[in-house]
């Protein structure tokens, strides 16, 4: 059981590395005119995308490889919620507008049940 938890964790290592390095990768290419270029949505999207990637790699380091999936997916789901408010702010079309809503919803249910149940195995 040892092995596979330290195995676990060291995957996980390796795997947020590379989500390090190809956000890295991907967001230091982007120039400031990029940047200005961006219409708000893009910019309030990628803010939340930004905070959400942090807090799933900081989430995936706790030394309960349980503990932290759950870390992880709840700041995945945070990012969903952070996403959808951006789409109800910016999007045009009240379609967009309403799935978002749905979306934030599911999201924020998804994220009540994970922090429960991180708060009842810690």
């Amino acid at each position: 059981m040892k092995l596979l938890k330290t195995a676990l964790v060291a995957t996980m290592l390796v795997a947020s590395g590379s989500i390090a390095s190809f956000a890295q990768q991907s967001h230091g290419s982007m120039s400031d005119m990029d940047m200005k270029n961006m219409t708000p949505l893009q910019k309030d999207s990628m803010a939340a995308m930004d905070k959400m990637n942090k807090a799933m790699m900081q989430g995936m380091m706790d030394a309960d490889p349980d503990i932290g999936w759950m870390k992880g997916m709840a700041a995945h789901h945070q990012g969903a919620i952070d996403m959808s408010e951006a789409a109800i702010k910016h999007a045009k079309s009240e379609d967009v507008r309403k799935e978002a809503r749905k979306a934030k919803e599911e999201n924020e249910k998804s994220l009540r049940e994970l922090q429960a149940k991180i708060k009842k195995e810690k």
